[in-house]
């Protein structure tokens, strides 16, 4: 068996399992984890890759859109928050955080070799708030193209999406378009952004509004990762939990093995957050969670090793 030991007393372990592994989602690293050379890695490998400009070919297919937004609203004790301005767009959600939030369903097709059209199932995500009037909620298509592998610029369509001169149209209509700046973690997670922008009233800088219009892209059919694994020992026991951000009826394989240089074995197959490994012996265990569906399996969580005295 081929075993690395890592500097600064951090033990390394090498993973190797016949996977159908679905392709890049982040991973956590927590206080306490065994850092694997698996999991290293991956991580190389992530870096490399997003070292790179971004390709707009990469944005073809499907994709699940969570959006943040915020055209307007204050930070007063009385109100609800940030961004509770007077603003109406559909399906929006206000949750623990202080911005609006609402997802969807993305198709990205190739229009030529350098841009593509976006068209969302349910709403208008491409606006710019920076304008002073909000813009159809229902879907339209863009016209995109990917500028220095950083700004995505985006036209609305004709005869859908248009302004005039007071909003800055020097023509008698204009039509609408976006800047967004591209942000790539990996091949199947993208972050689109505009803002925050701050805008005040001369002379009253108490009426001070943030707009941006965040959106965060994961590829359809990638399953996330089991994040932040935790362990817990009592006697001849391991409690197991772990976070999870995705959805579907994904189901967790918990692996371990008990040996620096051995081989990883499935001790389990569940659908909760949380296991219990029971009737262990004294020894030292390695532990490491998957999501599974189907025949696909993410790639893993955090690594942790417990020892059981």
């Amino acid at each position: 068996m081929k075993y690395i030991q890592c500097l600064l007393l951090v033990s390394c372990s090498i993973f190797f399992m016949n996977s159908n592994f679905a392709a890049e989602s982040s991973a956590t690293i927590s206080p306490g984890d065994t850092i694997a050379a698996d999991f290293l890695a991956e991580r190389f490998e992530e870096a490399a890759s997003n070292a790179s400009k971004s390709i707009i070919s990469e944005l073809v297919g499907g994709w699940q859109a969570e959006q943040s937004v915020c055209l307007g609203g204050s930070a007063s004790i009385q109100g609800q928050g940030l961004c509770d301005g007077n603003v109406v767009l559909e399906g929006l959600e206000r949750d623990e955080r202080f911005s609006q939030n609402r997802s969807d369903s993305w198709v990205i097709e190739e229009v030529s070799a350098n841009r593509v059209s976006i068209r969302s199932d349910n709403y208008n995500f491409l606006f710019n708030p920076a304008f002073g009037y909000l813009v159809p909620n229902d879907p339209v298509s863009w016209l995109c193209e990917l500028s220095g592998g950083e700004i995505l610029v985006c036209l609305g369509p004709e005869n859908t999406l248009t302004y005039g001169s007071s909003s800055g149209c020097f023509e008698d209509a204009c039509r609408l378009h976006v800047m967004m700046s591209v942000k790539r973690y990996n091949r199947n997670e993208w972050s689109l952004a505009i803002g925050p922008l701050d805008t005040s009233i001369e002379n009253a800088a108490g009426n001070k509004f943030g707009l941006f219009n965040v959106i965060e892209l994961s590829r359809e059919g990638v399953l996330a990762v089991p994040a932040f694994l935790r362990t817990e020992t009592s006697l001849n026991s391991v409690s197991l939990s772990w976070e999870y951000s995705g959805s579907g009826d994904a189901q967790f394989e918990i692996f371990r093995k008990n040996s620096l240089d051995g081989e990883y074995a499935s001790i389990a197959l569940i659908t909760n957050l949380q296991y219990e490994d029971q009737d262990l012996g004294v020894g030292d265990y390695w532990y490491r969670v998957f999501t599974v569906s189907g025949e696909t399996r993410s790639k893993g969580s955090n690594v942790r090793k417990v020892r059981i005295e």
